[in-house]
This record gives structure tokens, sequence and C-alpha cells, in this order.
């Protein structure tokens, strides 16, 4: 976003218009425990959030202006644990948030696969990021840097272990200040000496007050139950799913609604998804490469107890395991030294006119047996 020579007269420290600082949240602890490591982002168009660098550099909470974006579980922004997880434990740490990251290994719910014990999503979220490099803006150009409106934070995330598979991630999330987007960029690479399965999910956690009802979900395209869903789904069925609704009984507990969806891409192999809140006027856009990531599933909990959440999951690999996923795009592995990359942008969309835009990419959901 330009800014006249007036503006810039008016600020001696870009930070006063937007940036990312580092801090340890310290407070509220639910357990007590230590503080957490975290950047804090000002976009600097009303848009902020946090990025927990204990946990892998996801993102938790996250507002635009007056409006929060994202769930939070009762847990809250714990450190996390590393090592060996079993049952549900994932769920006992997840602090959810915008933004969570599954992988690198496997994804989806805990299980024994090949023998061996599978930990829910993967093990990334609980692994720490090393800081590599924080760029924050300069609209005025100084002395030795050249004017710049981009702020960016660029991490490296370690998933390993004696006699492998050893994951390396680097990320970078980056904002233009000024305009209300997220940008994330993923590298992931095999340094191990043997081929490793790879799957990769974001787990996009939309809460309250964006998501209420009468709020629109935006996507289209073939969908499949999940086959903890009843098998038959009509087409009226599937298209009622995307009109979120109040708290649900039937959604107590763990009580949950999923399908698969196969979203078409547009003429730059992009996809579009999202959420329309038309009574605030405001909308969240999900943007990615159907190359990068050719599968998406959409889960929702509307629990009667405020862990109210939909999320919006583009992911590549496999969600169901060896066993019970039988898609051809399932079966995903890395060489050794392969690199991987994916890329994501998350677009606050402010009025009518933005939202519409959106809503071009909506469209009818056709049932078919499985994706």
């Amino acid at each position: 976003m330009a800014r006249s020579k007036s503006q810039l007269d008016k600020v001696s420290n870009p930070l006063q218009l937007g940036g990312i600082r580092t801090a340890t949240m310290d407070y509220p602890e639910t357990n007590g425990g230590p503080g957490c490591r975290v950047a804090l982002f000002d976009s600097g168009a009303g848009l902020r959030f946090t990025v927990a660098l204990g946990r892998g550099g996801d993102i938790v909470d996250a507002a635009y202006n007056n409006t929060a974006l994202a769930y939070l579980t009762p847990n809250g922004l714990i450190p996390a644990t590393t090592g060996v997880q079993r049952d549900d434990d994932w769920l006992r740490a997840w602090p959810g948030g915008l933004l969570t990251t599954c992988g690198p290994e496997t994804i989806g719910a805990p299980r024994v696969e090949e023998g061996k014990w599978v930990p829910q999503h993967g093990r990334y979220s609980s692994s720490p990021a090393a800081l590599i490099e924080i760029k924050n803006p300069n609209p005025a150009a100084s002395v030795g840097r050249s004017a710049s409106d981009r702020m960016s934070l660029t991490m490296m995330i370690r998933d390993s272990r004696m006699f492998g598979p050893v994951f390396e991630v680097r990320r970078t999330i980056s904002c233009t200040l000024g305009v209300p987007e997220i940008h994330l960029k993923d590298e992931v690479t095999n340094c191990g000496d043997t081929p490793v399965d790879h799957s990769w999910l974001y787990h996009i956690n939309l809460g309250y007050p964006l998501l209420d009802k009468g709020a629109k979900l935006v996507y289209r395209g073939k969908a499949a139950a999940l086959p903890f869903m009843p098998k038959a789904m009509s087409a009226a069925k599937l298209n009622r799913f995307k009109r979120i609704t109040g708290a649900k009984a039937d959604h107590a507990g763990s009580g949950e609604d999923c399908v698969f969806v196969d979203p078409p891409a547009d003429r730059k192999g992009q996809v579009h998804v999202g959420l329309v809140n038309t009574k605030r006027r405001i909308g969240l856009e999900l943007i990615y490469s159907k190359k990068q990531l050719p599968r998406f599933t959409n889960w929702q909990h509307f629990g009667p107890d405020g862990s109210y959440v939909t999320g919006l999951e583009p992911f590549y690999g496999a969600l169901l395991g060896k066993d019970n996923d039988h898609s051809p795009l399932a079966l995903t592995s890395l060489r050794p030294g392969q690199i991987r990359k994916y890329e994501l942008t998350l677009r606050v969309l402010d009025g009518k006119s933005q939202t519409d835009a959106l809503m071009k990419h909506d469209g009818p959901l056709v049932p078919v047996a499985d994706l």
C-alpha cells in the first residue's frame, strides 16, 4: 500500500503503522505453566494475529477490527509436549486457532498402522520453530535500506527421530502493510536417507463471531461423506451443510459432521473457498494451489458448550490412513532430499463487493460415492 510523503512525515517508527514483534505469553496460562513464545503481527489494516513459535509457527488467535476470526479451545495456548502422543493427547494440548498444520508424516485420527502407533494429525504442531529472519516494513527509505511495505517471519521446524524419518520445514509468513491478507509458504524436505510417507493438511478453524448462524460456506464440486457419517447424503442435505446453523444437540461431546469435497480450480490453478457472514458484511477467503493441495474437507462441530467451529481443510495425502483411504491421491511419499512446496493465502473480505466476489466461486455440491 503506497503511502504519501506527508503521511510518512508523521511517523518516526514504522511499527506505529504495523509490523512484527516477538514476545512470551505469560497470562492467562490454563495450567499455570511457563509462557509460550509468540510473534505478534499487525497488518496495519485491522488484521492482527498471533504466531505460536513453540507450535510450528501456527497461527492461534486472529481478529479483524472488532471481529474475532478463529476458534480457540478451552485448553488455551500452552507449551507443546513433544515425544510420544497416544489416543487423544493431541486434543488435550491443541489451542485451536486460525491455522493448525498437520503432518508432516501422517494426518488424521490416531491409529495403529503397519504395526506402529500413528499420533493424531502428526507431530508438526507440537514441534518448536527456530527463528531465522524477521523483516519489518520500512515505508520510507533509510540509510542502508530501501523502502518496503512488506513484513515477514521465516522459521525452521524439524520433526526428527534417530534412524529417521527426518523432516525439515522452512516456513515464511508474510503480510503487506495496509492489506488484510496472510501469505504462507512452506517447504517440506526429507533430510533422511530413505523414502518416507508424507501427508500435509492445513486446518483453518473459523469461530464466532465470524462464524455464526446464517453464515454461508463457499465451495462447490463433487462431495462424499466420510466413513463415520451416514452414507446416504442427498444433494439437498449436502447443500444444507453449507449453511451455518446454531449449536446442535447431536454435536454435544465429540459429535461432528465432515465431508470430502473436490472444488474446481480457476484458470491459474487456484482454488477459492471460504465463508461469508452477510450480517456482519465480512468474509474469509482461502486461496491455494490445487496441484499442491489436491484434496479438501470441511469439518463442523457446533457443540452447545461453546465449542462452535468449522474447519476448512485443504490437504495432500491420506486423511483416513492407508487402510481406509482408497483415493489414488492418498499414496504419497518423499524421496531422500526431495522438497515439496506449499503456498496458502488467507484474505479478509470487508463489504458486499468483496464478499460477492468470493460468492462467484460458490455452487452446488454433487454427491458421489467416494473421493
